[in-house]
C-alpha cells in the first residue's frame, strides 16, 4: 500500500525538521531511530559538561623559586598549544606581565604533557605522574593542598628538579546539572569521561550530579572506553574535542556540541546541537521516541485500513467509496499524523 511507503519518511521528515527547529542538526534517519534506544549516555568533561574555560587557581612554588619563574617557563612551553589548559597557562602568565620566552625541541605527549628547552633549560609541564615518569620527585606538601581543592595539578620541573605546581579549574557549564537530571529521568546511565585527575573529575561529577565518572582517560583510550561500555547496552557519546571524535564515532550514536566544537567532531557525530544548551541532548532523545511513536501509528494506520477494508470486500460490503478512502484516504491519514509532530516544540 502507498500509506506503508509513506509511513517511515514522513515521520522522519518532519522529525529532522523538529530537530533543526531546536538547533539539533540529524544527519540520517538511523540516528534518529537510535537515539531513543540508548542505555548509556558517556559525556565528555572540558568543553562540554564544563565551561571549557579553565583559570589559574592556586601556585604551590618550590623553595628558592619565584612565581614569575614557574609561569614563564609554564607559558613558554605552552605558547603554541591550543588545549584549553594551555590557554589558562597564557591568560595567567599574561595577566601578570611574564613573558613567554622562545621554546625548542618542544614535544607534547597526548594527554600527559610537553616536554621542550627554555632559555638552554629542559622543562616539562604535564601532569604530576608525567613528571614523577621523568624522574622529578614530587613533594606532598605542593601537591596534595591543591588535590584537596579539587583542582587540576600542572606540574612544573626544570633539569630534573620541580619548581612549583598549578592548581586549575574549570566551571561547570550553566544548566549542565538540570540537562544531567533530564537524561537520569528518561532513563540514561550517565557517565563522565575525562583525562583529569581523579579529585577534580570527582568534583565536576559530584557538581553535575553524575554518580558514575572515569578520570585520567588518556584521548586514545576514548574509543576503548566506550566501546567497553557497549557490551553493557547501546551508548551514546557526547563530546566536542578533537580527542573526542574516535569515541564520537565508536559510539551506537555521536552527539556532538556544535557551538564550540571542533570540525572534525562534528564530522564524526551523528547528531550535533548548533549551541551549547545540554538540555537539547535531552531533547534529541525526547525527539527520537516521539517520532518512533508516530512512525508505528503510522504503520499501523497504514496496515489497518487496508485490512478493515480487505475483509469487509470479502463479505461483499465494500463499495467504490471505501476503496478510495482505503487507498488515498490512508495515504493522507498517514501523513496527517506525521504532521502531528509539528504541534510539538522542543522540551515536551
Amino acid at each position: 500500500p502507498c500509506a506503508l511507503g509513506l509511513a517511515t519518511p514522513t515521520a522522519v521528515m518532519v522529525g529532522t525538521g523538529q530537530g533543526a527547529r531546536a538547533g539539533i542538526l540529524v544527519k540520517n534517519a538511523e540516528a534518529l531511530e537510535l537515539a531513543e534506544k540508548i542505555k548509556v549516555l558517556v559525556v565528555d568533561k572540558t568543553g562540554t559538561l564544563t565551561e571549557g574555560r579553565p583559570s589559574l587557581i592556586d601556585l604551590r612554588c618550590a623553595d628558592g623559586v619565584a612565581r614569575g619563574e614557574v609561569l614563564q617557563l609554564a607559558a613558554s612551553l605552552e605558547q603554541s598549544s591550543h588545549h584549553p589548559l594551555a590557554r589558562a597557562v597564557l591568560d595567567a602568565a599574561r595577566a601578570e606581565g611574564v613573558a613567554p620566552l622562545a621554546a625548542a625541541s618542544a614535544q607534547a605527549v597526548g594527554g600527559k604533557g610537553v616536554t621542550g628547552q627554555v632559555d638552554g633549560r629542559a622543562v616539562q609541564l604535564g601532569s604530576p605522574e608525567f613528571i614523577a615518569a621523568q624522574g622529578v620527585a614530587m613533594p606532598p606538601a605542593l601537591l596534595e593542598p591543591l588535590l584537596a581543592a579539587a583542582l587540576t595539578p600542572v606540574a612544573v620541573a626544570a633539569d630534573g628538579r620541580l619548581l612549583g605546581v598549578m592548581g586549575l579549574a574549570d566551571p561547570l557549564r550553566a544548566g549542565a546539572r538540570a540537562a544531567v537530571a533530564r537524561l537520569q529521568a528518561l532513563g540514561l546511565r550517565v557517565v563522565m569521561l575525562t583525562g583529569d585527575h581523579p579529585a577534580a573529575a570527582a568534583r565536576i561529577a559530584a557538581e553535575a550530579g553524575i554518580s558514575e565518572f572515569r578520570a585520567q582517560v588518556l584521548p586514545g583510550d576514548k574509543a576503548a572506553a566506550v566501546e567497553a561500555l557497549r557490551a553493557e547496552g547501546r551508548v551514546g557519546m557526547v563530546g566536542d574535542g578533537i580527542n573526542d571524535a574516535p569515541a564520537l564515532a565508536a559510539a551506537d550514536i555521536g552527539i556532538a556540541m556544535g557551538s564550540a566544537g571542533t570540525d572534525i567532531a562534528m564530522e564524526a557525530a551523528d547528531v550535533v546541537v548548533m549551541n551549547d544548551d545540554l538540555r537539547r541532548i535531552a531533547e534529541t532523545v525526547r525527539l527520537s521516541q516521539r517520532t518512533h511513536a508516530v512512525l508505528w501509528q503510522n504503520i499501523a494506520l497504514a496496515l489497518g485500513i487496508k485490512a478493515v477494508f480487505l475483509v469487509l470486500a470479502l463479505f461483499d460490503n465494500a463499495s467504490m467509496w471505501m476503496a478510495v478512502f482505503a487507498d488515498m484516504g490512508a495515504s493522507l491519514l498517514v501523513v496527517f499524523n506525521g504532521l502531528r509532530l509539528l504541534r510539538q516544540r522542543a522540551g515536551q
